[in-house]
């Protein structure tokens, strides 16, 4: 295409045309001269998406031809500001029609050069092609979590302090299943526009695995980033308006800071969902400040957590088990042990896995995690068998675990391996494990009592899932909730609890465990009711392997 330039103009162009490219030869760049009537464009878009030319007329072509329909308005409503005089800068990302028709993400990123009256003078961008990097989520346009932990990354090495934020909507599935993927797909776009709407380009959105988004900063403070939260909080709830009907949506929110920490970015991602799931099932959707929570009240605590990481990454270094025993509440004696793992090093001592087993459970690391607890406990029960024939063996089992496909075909391994008898294997299913379906629990149930081994829930009690678990699979046993039994020495309504609870297990269940008993008194309550072990110190504390061999023999 062939138009006719002011040379003056079309100079100066080149100019900064030129010193654009020399910056990257992967982005397509284009440079718009208001005064000169024509835009620039990096040859390869004429190839790519089939532009008429490199130089083309202002007003020749409608750049909204080029995009997908349903983020022209976005495009638009980012671009009439810039050109009014309100805003200098744009950053968004869009999809744009490639040559063979089909769509790929870019990243648009630009500014605008105005003129001694203010004017709009020349408008300059690069577009980043994301589609081809597999970084940009296809329903919203946002990064995704890849994006986001590359972004992250680049922060902490480039010495920023950050706050991640993660928005989680809750039920969003019944969306799904009631109006149709289409739907629910047209409802994140929305959200999606409305989140970064707030924004007002204060922070980064992104586009997490499911129905949840991330926003990242280094630049607002917690206060700030938690005021953000309200705001979209409040938004969901007011509802989002699609097709005549509006949405009100619930959302959960958690939000990690490292303004003292050093701790890498897959290390706060796994923080991040921790305290999005801790706000979703204790605090009705409020935000969860992970530095700020009870049991992590300062940064180090990332640190902690970073540390322990690297470690189940290093071969599970530093990471050891001990055995709880348990005890026959008809007889008082130990018949069994549990395992309890720990991790330890010189900075940090002695750490229990209640202080990083919730935050790291639905980390990739904790398959590293769990294969080193089955294989070292069924090691260790070898042992304790040549020590005392019939001695049983419990091990926690976590959400992450028996969730996962392989889960079944790498117990059975590690046992064959250690040439532990699965008819003395119990398999306790942890807190997190009831928020499985309950058809997929079922599933597993039966194919681990075809090898006689046994499975008991822990937590039983607290919530309505322990009900259904007991009514709807077949279950050997529960591990009632410790905050039932502490206290029942003094409370007489406790008793009555623990009473029902106990009567109405024994009446499905052949064996139900007592935890945290701590003194003579408990112990002799917890007889007279249908339990049949008991553990807590006042039998004896978690001991290792030898120990707890000593202590048998």
């Amino acid at each position: 295409m062939e138009i006719n330039m002011d040379p003056k103009h079309k100079q100066m162009l080149d100019d900064v045309f030129d010193a654009f490219t020399m910056l990257t030869d992967e982005a397509i760049i284009s440079l718009m001269h208001v005064e000169g009537g024509f835009t620039r464009y990096t040859a390869s878009a004429i190839d790519l998406l089939g532009l008429p030319g490199e130089y083309i007329p202002n007003g020749a072509m409608d750049w909204n031809d080029y995009l997908h329909p349903e983020d022209r308005k976005r495009y638009m409503d980012a671009m009439m500001p810039l050109l009014e005089g309100k805003t200098r800068t744009y950053d968004l990302t869009y999809r744009v029609r490639l040559k063979s028709g089909e769509y790929c993400a870019f990243r648009a990123v630009g500014a605008v050069l105005r003129d001694a009256e203010g004017k709009p003078s020349v408008i300059g961008g690069a577009l980043i092609n994301e589609g081809i990097t597999g970084r940009i989520d296809p329903v919203t346009t946002l990064p995704n979590q890849i994006g986001y932990l590359d972004d992250l990354k680049k922060m902490i090495h480039n010495g920023k302090k950050t706050i991640s934020l993660k928005i989680g909507l809750n039920k969003f599935s019944e969306t799904t299943q009631v109006h149709g993927y289409t739907y629910s797909n047209r409802l994140l776009q929305e959200i999606s526009w409305m989140i970064q709407e707030i924004s007002k380009e204060r922070y980064k959105t992104y586009r997490l695995n499911g129905a949840s988004f991330a926003l990242l900063t280094d630049s607002l403070s917690r206060n700030e980033m938690a005021s953000i939260y309200d705001a979209i909080r409040y938004h969901l709830q007011k509802g989002i308006e699609l097709n005549g009907t509006k949405n009100i949506l619930l959302s959960n929110g958690g939000m990690v800071s490292t303004f003292n920490s050093e701790a890498d970015a897959d290390t706060i991602l796994s923080c991040v969902n921790y305290a999005c799931e801790d706000s979703r099932q204790h605090l009705h959707g409020g935000l969860a400040d992970f530095n700020g929570s009870v049991h992590y009240d300062n940064d180090a605590s990332l640190d902690l957590i970073s540390a322990i990481r690297n470690c189940a990454l290093d071969g599970c270094k530093g990471f050891h088990i001990e055995y709880l025993p348990v005890i026959s509440a008809k007889d008082g004696k130990m018949t069994g042990a549990e395992e309890m793992l720990y991790w330890e090093d010189e900075q940090y001592g002695k750490v229990s896995s209640d202080d990083f087993l919730p935050i790291l459970e639905q980390d990739f690391v904790f398959e590293e995690i769990g294969d080193f607890i089955l294989k070292q406990s069924l090691e260790d029960g070898v042992k304790m068998l040549e020590a005392r024939p019939g001695f049983y063996l419990c091990i926690n089992i976590y959400r992450m675990q028996a969730e996962a496909d392989h889960f079944l075909d790498d117990l059975f391994y590690f046992i064959e391996e250690s040439g532990f008898p699965p008819q003395l294997l119990s398999l306790k299913l942890t807190s997190g494990c009831r928020l499985i379906d309950l058809k997929h629990i079922q599933k597993l149930i039966e194919r681990l009592h075809q090898r006689q081994i046994m499975v008991i829930l822990d937590g039983f009690g607290s919530g309505t899932n322990s009900i259904l678990f007991l009514k709807n699979t077949a279950l050997d046993g529960v591990c009632l909730d410790r905050q039932f039994i502490t206290g029942i020495e003094s409370q007489g309504r406790d008793r009555d609890i623990l009473e029902y609870l106990t009567k109405m297990a024994a009446s499905c269940i052949e064996h139900i465990n007592a935890n945290a008993v701590h003194t003579k008194e408990v112990s002799d309550i917890l007889k007279s009711l249908p339990v049949t072990t008991m553990q807590g110190d006042y039998y004896s504390m978690p001991l290792s392997c030898e120990e707890l061999i000593e202590k048998m023999t």
